[in-house]
């Protein structure tokens, strides 16, 4: 009898998740690069050397971890070490640690799993003997830069205590650093602190809710600001902090979404949001601006950017809207650029067509900007995915979306829209600003003007639609099947609240004193936000659901899937139920990716095509 191969030509969604994700490029002057990826199944830190220009060469990975993910490094100015912040299983509670950048021994700095501790590049002075980072170990509601003198092991806290403070680096000179204070998403305010005058100064201060963000620091002394004040995008300006005077970089009808500056500080590269695609521009101040010529056809938009200690090569991770994302290396002198990855195993699926970029029109008259991506090689009607990106102050952006779940949809013969809805970020402040105690408001009548859209075209089977997303995405899934539920076949939610009273009561101790202004005030408003929680409606679902959950979420806990799940199997609804007993707010172990949006895949299509 001949046995049966275990391989087939029947389409896979495993075979769109056979690649690398990689986040915090950052190149080194002696021409290696350094990144974080999950080629190991988890997110480590590797160093890859460089055969020559822009030719990659062996890689190596630096720290092994299974069950820790790596979230963030900064390196010592010296490029000798490299000072990392990861949690385990996906719980946030952030550890510290050390490792040579060469490699070798790693240490701990903290180990205290019931505090958080958070660090981001520049955290090292030029000596490389403090350490500057946030903490929650005074109380868990608040958090507070501390500074660290490794060789001396003390610790103090020169800022004011009682705020969200976070995002703090040093100045060149080691005498001054710059902290960010966060009263919400769209009201953040900027400080420097000198230590030998023990003084500590607001950047630009205001009186009215807005963005100043201090980004970092240029090699004599000023500082990079990225700010909506008195604007309606974010601008980049150039702040002294001597003469407490500030100079135009970059004003217009597009937010700045990063910035860094060269170590010699002739030169700034900035990088603006045009519509979801990032647009690349360097500048020397007060001089021209010239954009990068970078790969366009297909590569939109970026992941952070980086720059060497002798101002030779920019790094950055830049996303591919029909294939997976890859590492970009800029020569600044030559204006060369090569990618130093090729992620995918066997190389792209063919035949995957790019996303569109489409609107719609919303109950108010409003256009919704949304990305459409067709079905691959169909004719006739096709299923449809709505997904709806977390947040809600964050946008969904062109690219292999959710791991391949997008493009194996599209293979599948199932189209993908997704759309920015009021609320997302890269529109403006007041697009923004409109979700702030709305949540289940008019952002689910946006979503019911794009389930209108998709019915309304000819090449959409109108009898198939289903519901995707997860964090926000997954609350506002909830919303659709419970209170738009005639449209839906199908829904899947990944790690979305279900009633907002217990998600408000919940969420992370320094998270409390938001929910009263972004969702609402659990104590006070409870009748408001039950009528606009999905578990009020729950008798009305008629679409099939699967709902996945990762055991360690601190942001939204597993008993908000608990009590949605009961409830719908108490009504005698078809639901599946996924826990990951490893994971928290999402999936960091490539493994778990796999499964769950691999269920996720399969599910979509079982329902929308039977």
């Amino acid at each position: 009898m001949e046995e049966k191969s275990d391989f087939s030509n029947k389409l896979n969604y495993e075979r769109f998740t056979q690649y690398f994700h990689y986040s915090s490029a950052r190149p080194l002057s002696g021409g290696d690069i350094i990144y974080v990826s999950d080629i190991s199944g988890q997110f480590n830190i590797w160093r890859q050397s460089m055969a020559g220009g822009l030719s990659p060469g062996y890689q190596r990975m630096l720290t092994a971890f299974s069950d820790w993910t790596v979230r963030g490094i900064s390196l010592t100015r010296d490029e000798r070490r490299i000072y990392f912040m990861a949690d385990k299983n996906g719980d946030e509670h952030y550890q510290l640690f050390t490792i040579p950048s060469s490699g070798g021994e790693m240490n701990a700095l903290t180990s205290d799993r019931e505090i958080t501790y958070m660090l981001n590049e520049g955290a090292l002075d030029g000596a490389g003997s403090r350490l500057l980072y946030a903490s929650n170990a005074r109380t868990r509601t608040d958090f507070d830069i501390v500074v660290r003198d490794l060789k001396a092991g003390r610790e103090s806290m020169p800022l004011e205590t009682g705020y969200l403070w976070g995002d703090a680096s040093w100045d060149h000179s080691g005498r001054r650093f710059k902290a960010v204070q966060q009263f919400s998403n769209t009201d953040v305010r900027s400080f420097f602190h000198d230590l030998k005058r023990k003084k500590t100064t607001e950047i630009l201060p205001h009186k009215e809710e807005a963005i100043v963000y201090a980004a970092g620091w240029t090699a004599d002394g000023r500082i990079l600001l990225v700010t909506d004040l008195g604007s309606e995008f974010r601008k980049l300006l150039l702040y002294d902090p001597v003469s407490g005077s500030s100079s135009k970089i970059y004003a217009g009808r597009h937010d700045v979404e990063a910035v860094c500056s060269s170590a010699s500080g002739n030169r700034v590269f900035y990088v603006i949001n045009n519509g979801g695609y990032s647009e690349v521009y360097e500048c020397r101040p007060g001089g021209k601006h010239s954009k990068l010529r970078l790969p366009k056809k297909g590569w939109v938009n970026f992941s952070g950017i980086e720059i060497d200690a002798k101002d030779r090569r920019l790094g950055m991770v830049w996303v591919r809207d029909a294939a997976p994302p890859e590492i970009l290396l800029y020569d600044i002198k030559s204006g060369k650029n090569g990618f130093v990855t090729e992620s995918m195993a066997g190389g792209v699926p063919a035949g995957i067509p790019s996303p569109e970029l489409v609107h719609y029109k919303s109950f108010d008259g409003r256009d919704i900007p949304a990305f459409y991506y067709p079905p691959a090689g169909k004719s006739g009607k096709s299923p449809a995915v709505l997904s709806i990106h977390g947040g809600p102050e964050a946008q969904e952006r062109p690219g292999w979306g959710y791991s391949g779940l997008y493009q194996f949809l599209q293979k599948s013969g199932i189209a993908v829209l997704c759309p920015n809805v009021r609320g997302s970020t890269g529109y403006g402040k007041t697009y923004q600003k409109l979700i702030h105690r709305d949540w289940g408001g008019n952002e689910l009548r946006d979503f019911d003007s794009a389930a209108r859209w998709l019915k309304s075209r000819k090449d959409i089977d109108a009898g198939r639609l289903g519901v995707f997303g997860g964090s926000f995405g997954g609350f506002a899934t909830l919303s659709c099947v419970s209170r738009l539920p005639s449209y839906w076949k199908a829904g899947v939610d990944i790690c979305g609240p279900s009633n907002l009273v217990t998600f408000c009561r919940s969420v992370p101790p320094f998270w409390q004193r938001f929910m009263k202004e972004w969702v609402g005030d659990a104590e006070k408003e409870s009748d408001f936000l039950m009528e606009r929680s999905p578990i009020t409606y729950i008798e009305d679902v008629r679409a099939d659901m699967l709902i996945v959950q990762g055991a360690n979420d601190p942001r939204v806990v597993k008993a908000e899937s608990d009590q949605m799940v009961q409830r719908l199997r108490d009504n005698g609804r078809s639901i599946e139920y996924m826990i990951f007993d490893d994971e928290g707010h999402g999936f960091t172990k490539t493994a778990n990716a796999r499964k769950g949006f691999g269920r996720c895949a399969d599910f979509l299509a079982e329902k929308l095509k039977g």
